[in-house]
C-alpha cells in the first residue's frame, strides 16, 4: 500500500486517510487503486464501517491533473485514466457491503467531491466546502456525479451546481441535504469516529441488507422493494442474530451479535 493512503483501525471502523497534503489530496492512479483495494478488503477483515477523509485540512481536490498530462492527456488517456483507475475505486466503495462515511474537512472538488457522493453519508466540518467544479474548465462531472448528485439533493439543485461549479459551503451543504452532519472543526474526527463507532455497533445484517434493499429500491417499482423487503428480512431472521435485537430489548441488555 502506497504512503499517499494511510489505514488505520478503531475497533470494526476503518479509516481511510488520503495522504497527499501538498496537493490537496488530489487523486492520482495509485492512489485511487490503493483506496479501491482498501475498501474491498474491509469486506472481509471484520470491518463494519468504513470513513474516507483527507489529510492536512482538505478532502480532495480532485483528479491529478499533472499526472494526465504527464501522459499525454489524449482522449484516450483520460478515457482510460477514468475507466481503469477513477470507476473501479467509486464502484468498490459505492458498492461497499458496509456503510461508508466521506468525513469532509476542508475542500472536497470535482471528483474529490464525486468521491464523497459515493460514500452513503457525509460528514462535514464547518469549513468544509463542496464543488462540482467541471463547468469551471470546461467537462461534466466525470465520478459519478451526474447519477449521484440529483439522487442526493434532487434533479434542479444538481443542475445548478453542474452548470456553475459554484462553492458549496457547509451550512448549504446540510440544507439541501449535500451533508448529513457538521461538525466543529477542531473536534471533527473524534466526533466522526464516535458516528462511525456507533453505526459499527448495529446488526452486520441490518446494515448489509438495509443498504442493498435501499441502493436497489432506487432502480425498483414500489412492489419490487416490499418483495424485496420480505426476502431479505426472512434471510436476517434465519441468521443466529436473527432474533438478538428483539430479546435484547425485552430483556433491557445490549444486543450480542454474532
Amino acid at each position: 500500500m502506497p504512503d499517499t493512503l494511510l489505514i488505520s483501525r478503531k475497533d470494526a471502523v476503518t479509516i481511510l486517510t488520503i495522504n497527499r497534503p501538498e496537493v490537496r489530496n488530489a487523486l492520482d492512479g495509485a492512489t485511487c487503486n490503493a483506496l479501491q483495494h482498501a475498501v474491498e478488503a474491509c469486506e472481509f477483515d471484520g470491518t463494519r464501517c468504513i470513513v474516507i477523509a483527507g489529510a492536512g485540512g482538505a478532502f480532495s481536490s480532485g483528479a491529478d491533473i499533472k499526472e494526465f498530462f504527464s501522459l499525454g492527456a489524449t482522449p484516450e488517456v483520460i478515457k482510460r485514466g477514468l475507466t481503469e483507475n477513477y470507476a473501479p475505486m467509486l464502484k468498490a466503495i459505492h458498492g461497499s457491503s458496509w456503510p461508508a462515511i466521506a468525513a469532509v474537512d476542508g475542500y472536497a472538488a470535482g471528483i474529490g467531491c464525486d468521491l464523497a457522493l459515493s460514500c452513503d453519508l457525509r460528514l462535514v466540518s464547518e469549513r468544509a466546502k463542496f464543488a462540482e467544479i467541471f463547468a469551471r474548465v470546461g467537462l461534466i462531472p466525470d465520478g459519478g456525479g451526474t447519477y449521484m448528485l440529483p439522487r442526493i439533493i434532487g434533479l434542479g439543485r444538481a443542475m445548478e451546481l453542474m452548470f456553475t461549479g459554484r462553492d458549496v459551503l457547509a451550512d448549504e451543504a446540510l440544507r439541501i441535504g449535500l451533508a448529513n452532519q457538521v461538525y466543529p472543526a477542531e473536534t471533527f474526527l473524534d466526533e466522526v469516529t464516535k458516528f462511525a463507532e456507533t453505526l459499527a455497533k448495529k446488526s452486520p445484517h441490518a446494515l448489509k441488507r438495509g443498504k442493498a434493499a435501499m441502493l436497489e429500491a432506487l432502480t425498483s417499482t414500489f412492489d419490487e422493494a416490499l418483495a424485496r423487503e420480505a426476502q431479505y428480512q426472512s434471510e436476517i431472521f434465519a441468521q443466529p442474530d436473527g432474533t438478538e435485537g428483539f430479546l435484547a430489548f425485552l430483556e433491557k441488555r445490549e444486543p450480542v451479535w454474532k
